[in-house]
This record gives C-alpha cells, structure tokens and sequence, in this order.
C-alpha cells in the first residue's frame, strides 16, 4: 500500500516508515496539517495516518476538510491521548480508526488491511438496503423511502452495521468493536445516546421506527413493516 504519514515528530515518522516499509508498504511522510492536505488532495495514496496534533492545520481539522472535499481515503487517526471524548471527536470528523500511541506497526498494517477489505466488499457500488432505508458507504450518503437522511459519522457507521446485519441482533460489543474500535466496552451510554440521534433522523411523525430494542441483548433494524 502506499501511505501518507502526517507526524510531527521527523524521528517518529522516520521509524514507523522504515517498520512499514518492512510490511511492505511505501510510505511518504509529511510533518503538518497544510503539507497533508496537499498531499492528499493532489497525490495518490491508499491510506493515510494521520496524527491527531500536528502544526498550522490538526489531524481532525485534516481529516473533516478532506471528507468536505469529497476524498474517501482510509483515514487512521494516531494520537498520544487514550480519551473516549477525542476518539469520539475524530471520528465524527471522518476518521475510520483511531489508535493510540505507541501503536505497533503490525496492528497499524492489520487494522489498514480491514479497513481497506471492508471497502472492497462494497466497492462495485457501495449501497447496501433494508427495507425502505437505503445506504451508499462510498457516498456516504442515507436514504429513507427517497428522503435523504442527514446524519453525523458516528451515526452512519452505525446505520451501516444495522443494515448489514438486518434482522438481526447486533450487540453493543459489536457497535464498539465496529463502530468505535474498543475491543471491550467503556463504561458509558455513548451507544443509546447515538441511537437515540440516529432514530431521531430516520424516523418523521407518523412513521415507524425500524429500529427494536432487544432488551439485554442490542439492536435489530428489520426490513418488515
């Protein structure tokens, strides 16, 4: 893969390309915010890692500019702060993974590999459906019988894992693990509060909501009216 490395630290960036380099990949490093934005909007690239605190532009200013732009690049957000409130904030902003440093090189190739495999598995058109609700993951994009559905990434994500799992109980394990990349769940209400927005969104006066509570067990968005 050929990989963008926004870091601050030139000895960081220097190490982690050379480790990469080892697993194969081709790395290019820059050392700000505005040398990122250049380099992703005008280079080709297949990911970027991208740190969280970095000079004149930060990684989440990054990160949102660039979804603006429409640029879908796999974006991994790497930062010194292990904060549920800064992993929530990056991810709002567009990124797909947020890891905390050190973080090994292995895990960093493995979790790109997922990344990108998941994307492949939608590639040919990206659109996923459940009933009336429609989602396109490259696009970005929600619709609800025709209407378009304005939603947060947080709360893409999630419509995305319901979707895929139609009819189906997902768990608030999984949610973390897919939505979040926590591997066990924080103590907090993070997921209702999302699902409460997210409800919110798809569902106008007078419409059902296509999304069950499982009580004890997660959630179920069913095609059947």
């Amino acid at each position: 893969m050929r990989l963008l490395i926004a870091e601050a630290d030139p000895a960081a960036a220097k190490l982690l390309a050379r480790d990469l380099a080892e697993l194969g990949h081709d790395c290019e490093i820059v050392g700000d915010g505005r040398a990122a934005l250049a380099q992703a909007t005008e280079s080709r690239f297949d990911a970027i890692l991208l740190e969280c605190l970095l000079p004149f532009v930060d990684g989440v200013a990054v990160t949102a500019l660039l979804r603006d732009r429409g640029i879908d690049l796999p974006i991994i957000m790497v930062s010194a702060l292990d904060d549920l409130d800064q992993r929530l904030i990056a991810l709002e902003a567009g990124a797909d993974d947020y890891l905390v440093k050190p973080a090994a090189p292995a895990e960093i190739d493995a979790r790109l590999r997922v990344i990108l495999r998941r994307g492949a598995s939608t590639r040919k058109s990206g659109v996923m459906w459940a009933g009336d609700i429609e989602v396109n993951e490259i696009k970005r994009s929600a619709t609800r019988a025709g209407r378009a559905i304005k939603v947060q990434n947080i709360e893409f994500r999630i419509l995305c894992e319901l979707v895929r799992n139609a009819n189906t109980v997902v768990t608030r394990q999984m949610l973390y693990e897919t939505v979040w990349n926590y591997d066990s769940a924080p103590k907090t209400n993070v997921v209702e509060s999302h699902m409460t927005r997210l409800r919110n969104h798809l569902t106008q006066p007078g419409e059902r909501d296509p999304i069950a509570t499982i009580r004890g067990a997660g959630y179920m968005l069913s095609d059947r009216d």
